[in-house]
């Protein structure tokens, strides 16, 4: 399989809404990644290794996400870069969260905010589950002043 066919296999998945057959080729896209035998050259080793670490949740996400990637020239060139990138993550965002929602792995009870994430914060455990370690986690509330969500935006407010 070459990359167009890898790329172009992940758009059928989620085009056709994350069906049996095609959660069970995530997997094994995931199990191939996490083997080795999958290499995403977006990562340098480091980051394919820990990608990995993360288990295969995090490795799908990682593809699902390099789906809704674009390059540049493909980009409407009316808007601003932070604006293509604010548009190019909330495709991203809403492709994992569907398939989050069709392997059962989503709550709408709770869209947690988390600060300080970085690689001395996150470990995993002998027996796989992430721990997260001395980061900031808060359940995202109106009290945070974010009325629940948090939106990327260029507005600013002078005090």
């Amino acid at each position: 399989m070459n990359n167009s066919d890898f790329w172009a296999s992940i758009r059928t998945i989620i085009a056709e809404g994350f069906t049996p057959e095609g959660l069970q080729k995530l997997n094994y896209y995931a199990e191939q990644f996490i083997s080795g035998r999958l290499v995403y050259q977006r990562f340098s080793p480091r980051e394919q290794h820990g990608c990995t670490a993360g288990g295969e949740a995090n490795v799908i996400a990682s593809i699902l996400a390099g789906a809704e990637d674009r390059a540049d020239s493909d980009a409407p060139q009316n808007v601003s870069e932070f604006e293509r990138e604010r548009q190019q993550g909330a495709k991203q965002e809403n492709c994992i969260e569907q398939w989050a929602k069709a392997v059962n792995c989503w709550t709408d009870s709770t869209e947690i905010y988390l600060s300080d994430m970085h690689d001395e914060n996150v470990i995993r455990s002998e027996d796989g589950p992430i721990c997260v370690v001395d980061c900031d986690i808060r359940i995202n509330t109106p009290e945070l002043r974010q009325g629940g969500t948090r939106l990327l935006t260029t507005n600013v407010k002078f005090i």
